[in-house]
């Protein structure tokens, strides 16, 4: 019985060898975490299950539970997951010094070096996530922000929303804006109901990270130059501060104290009383919950001042593996992430531009046929800024170009919240903007002190 019992038992452990090393790979199991764009969260979904399926040896376990709040503490404990894409790209540059892999080219046999695949991606686009010849991070999608136009706000006001009355430059918004305001922006009242323009004040971070800067750059002004000096008081700057007080002030384009339709400029769009505002690209998910009113948007390009360059605010989401995991385990994280990179059709479904612009046999994703097939269907593809970002002309989420040193890059943050409040300032009181842009230079001046 018991030469039995052990024949038995060396049968059942040769089986369990065989299934695991001849029939298959050794099984991996991939942590990942990612934030709650509700998009991405049922794209990723999918992803994972095809990925499984062709890679049987890889499972991986995907969560979305409060990861903004648990990544970077867990990280710093060394219980973060394999593999994770924070929602802001910060996070990205503050783990590279000694907590991330760097981009394993043994998962992307494609490539020789990191040369040869930073050259598919849109200029400029993996610069933030170099370090020391090395790639951290890799972009999962690029959001440009756009214009968004309500074109059932713009006929209430007896403008046709035709390409000619279509805001290309930031004058245009001021004026258009403005008549739209005039005709329908009160009730009898003389309460806002509708608005035709405002900025984002009440989201922080779009406004200031994004927006804010990108004003800056198209008026061709920064926070700090390469010498370090501050300079947010520049003629270029007080250029731009001008115009987006002017736009609130004398267009009367809206009303800064009021919120119809939500606290949140993008909800105001959506639940149908804000008829133009400028967002990310993939606001438009937003619009699930006001089906009515999305038929009536429209996406254009994002406006820019007259007599300058286009220049455009982009968003990003950043895939990095976590440096402490085997490296093993990151040749496999990096696979699966190179698998979701080339997954580009999936991605302009979901209103991005995926940012690895150039396909296998060297041809841009957006020369396609495919591609141009889709923009005939869908008028936000037709108008995304293709053009703008294959030149490099774009500010990219942190907005490092318009802070000169490495110093004054680590503040930032503090350095464009300054700003930020000073312009808040402005527009809500309607304040001369030299004063107060020499007060916020004072703080910033000691802030790097």
């Amino acid at each position: 019985m018991k030469k039995g019992r052990r024949a038995f038992l060396s049968v059942v452990v040769l089986m369990i060898v065989l299934s695991t090393f001849v029939f298959g790979k050794e099984k991996i199991t991939l942590t990942y975490w990612e934030h709650q764009f509700p998009g991405y969260v049922d794209w990723t979904q999918r992803m994972i299950k095809e990925y499984e399926k062709i890679n049987p040896n890889v499972e991986i376990e995907f969560s979305v539970d409060y990861a903004h709040e648990r990544l970077l503490p867990s990280m710093y404990a060394g219980t973060g997951p394999d593999i994770s894409v924070p929602h802001d790209a910060k996070v990205v540059k503050l783990m590279m010094e000694g907590y991330l892999a760097p981009v394993r080219l043994e998962a992307f046999p494609e490539f020789n070096s990191y040369e040869d695949l930073e050259k598919v991606y849109f200029p400029g686009v993996l610069d933030l996530f170099k370090k020391d010849g090395k790639i951290y991070g890799l972009p999962i999608n690029l959001s440009p922000h756009m214009l968004y136009v309500n074109e059932k706000l713009f006929r209430m006001a007896g403008i046709e929303p035709s390409p000619e009355n279509i805001p290309e430059h930031w004058d245009e918004v001021c004026k258009i804006g403005g008549d739209i305001f005039e005709a329908i922006g009160k009730n009898e009242k003389g309460v806002t109901v509708y608005e035709a323009f405002d900025w984002e004040y009440a989201y922080r971070a779009t406004w200031r990270r994004d927006d804010l800067r990108t004003i800056f750059a198209q008026y061709g002004a920064k926070f700090v130059d390469e010498n370090g000096n501050v300079v947010v008081d520049s003629p270029q700057a007080v250029e731009a501060v001008k115009m987006m007080r002017d736009m609130i002030n004398k267009c009367k384009t809206g009303d800064p104290n009021a919120r119809p339709g939500g606290e949140d400029r993008s909800w105001q769009l959506f639940n149908g009383t804000l008829a133009m505002g400028v967002f990310p690209g993939g606001e438009i998910y937003k619009g699930n919950a006001a089906e009515d009113v999305v038929d009536y948007l429209k996406v254009y390009q994002f406006p820019y001042p007259r007599g300058y360059e286009q220049v455009i605010p982009v968003r990003s989401h950043v895939f990095m593996v976590n440096g402490s995991i085997s490296q093993e385990k990151q040749i496999e994280a990096w696979k699966f992430i190179n698998y979701l990179t080339q997954q580009w059709q999936e991605l302009a479904v979901l209103g991005q531009m995926p940012p690895r612009m150039l396909l296998a046999n060297g041809t841009p994703w957006y020369e396609t046929d495919w591609f141009k097939e889709q923009a005939d269907k869908y008028q936000s593809l037709r108008n995304l800024p293709l053009n703008e970002l294959a030149e490099g002309r774009a500010v990219w989420q942190l907005g490092y170009e318009l802070y000169g040193t490495d110093e004054a890059r680590l503040h930032a943050d503090e350095i464009t919240d300054i700003v930020g409040d000073a312009v808040d300032r402005i527009i809500f009181m309607n304040l001369d903007v030299e004063p107060q842009l020499k007060e916020a230079k004072k703080e910033i001046e000691i802030l790097l002190k």
